[in-house]
C-alpha cells in the first residue's frame, strides 16, 4: 500500500478501534467498500432517524440564539466562512458547541492564500541560496566548500528550513475551516461524527450514517478530494490515492 492508503487505514483503525488486515485493505477499492468493512467490525445500530438532519437543526438553532442570524440565512449549502468572521471565529464556534453540548473543537488550518505565500517564500529562499552559493569562490573551510559544491542540495535544505520556520511562526494563523467542513451541511456531518451523543446516537454503537460520515472526513483530510468524493468513487482513479 502507498503512504496515503496506510494513513487512511491507520486513522480508520484508531477511530473505530478495529483492526484491518493487509489482505482486507488490498480489496478496498472505494469508500463504500471501506464503510461496509468497518460496519462488519463495529457495534452497530440501525435506528432510522437522520442524524445529520438532527445535527443541522441543533446547530442552526444555536446560531440563531447566540449569533443573531435569521432562520432563512442558515441553509446546508451556506459556507461556514460566511457565518464566522476570522477575528471571532474560534470564540463564537466554541460558544455554539458548548450550547449544543459538544466538548471537542474542530481542527483549523491556515487560509489558502497563506499556504501559497509560505510555499512561495520557501521556494524563493531555496533559489536565492542556490544562486548565492553558485557565485561564492572556493574556500579553505571544509563546510563552506561542501555548500559551494552542492548548491542545489543546499538550496533544497534552505527551502525546507525556511518553510519549517515560516510554518512555526504562523501557527497562530490557523483559523480557516478544513475542506471537509466548508459548509453548514458539512459541519453538521462533522458534529455527527464527533458528537454522536449530541444527536442521540446510542453510546458504543455506530449507525451506517455515522460510519460513512467519519470515513468521508478521514478520506477528504488525507486526499483533499472534497469535490470528487463519492462512496462509489475509485480510490486510485477518482480520488487520487497514491
Amino acid at each position: 500500500m502507498g503512504l496515503d492508503a496506510v494513513e487512511i487505514v491507520m486513522k480508520v483503525e484508531e477511530t473505530f478501534d478495529i483492526a484491518i488486515e493487509n489482505r482486507e485493505a488490498e480489496k478496498i477499492l472505494t469508500p463504500r467498500a471501506l464503510i461496509e468493512l468497518v460496519m462488519s467490525k463495529v457495534g452497530r445500530t440501525d435506528r432510522a432517524f437522520c442524524l445529520t438532519q438532527r445535527a443541522f437543526h441543533r446547530f442552526r438553532a444555536s446560531l440563531i440564539r447566540n449569533a443573531g442570524f435569521k432562520r432563512e440565512q442558515i441553509k446546508p449549502e451556506v459556507p461556514m466562512t460566511n457565518l464566522f468572521v476570522p477575528a471571532q471565529r474560534k470564540q463564537l464556534l466554541r460558544r455554539l458547541l458548548d450550547d449544543i453540548g459538544l466538548a471537542v473543537m474542530p481542527e483549523f488550518v491556515r487560509p489558502a492564500w497563506l499556504v501559497k505565500l509560505l510555499i512561495g517564500f520557501s521556494l524563493c529562499a531555496g533559489i536565492i541560496t542556490a544562486i548565492i552559493l553558485f557565485r561564492i569562490p572556493s574556500s579553505p573551510h571544509l563546510t563552506t566548500n561542501f555548500l559551494i559544491a552542492s548548491p542545489i542540495l543546499s538550496g533544497i535544505f534552505a527551502a525546507v528550513f525556511a518553510g519549517w520556520v515560516a510554518a512555526h511562526l504562523t501557527r497562530g494563523m490557523r483559523y480557516d475551516f478544513k475542506p471537509s467542513m466548508a459548509t453548514v451541511g458539512d459541519f453538521s456531518r462533522w458534529i455527527v461524527a464527533h458528537g454522536p451523543n449530541v444527536v442521540g446516537a446510542p453510546p458504543g454503537q455506530w449507525s451506517r450514517e455515522q460510519v460513512s460520515l467519519k470515513v468521508r472526513e478521514i478520506v477528504i483530510d488525507v486526499l483533499g478530494c472534497e469535490k470528487d468524493y463519492r462512496e462509489e468513487a475509485n480510490f486510485v482513479k477518482d480520488l487520487g490515492l497514491s
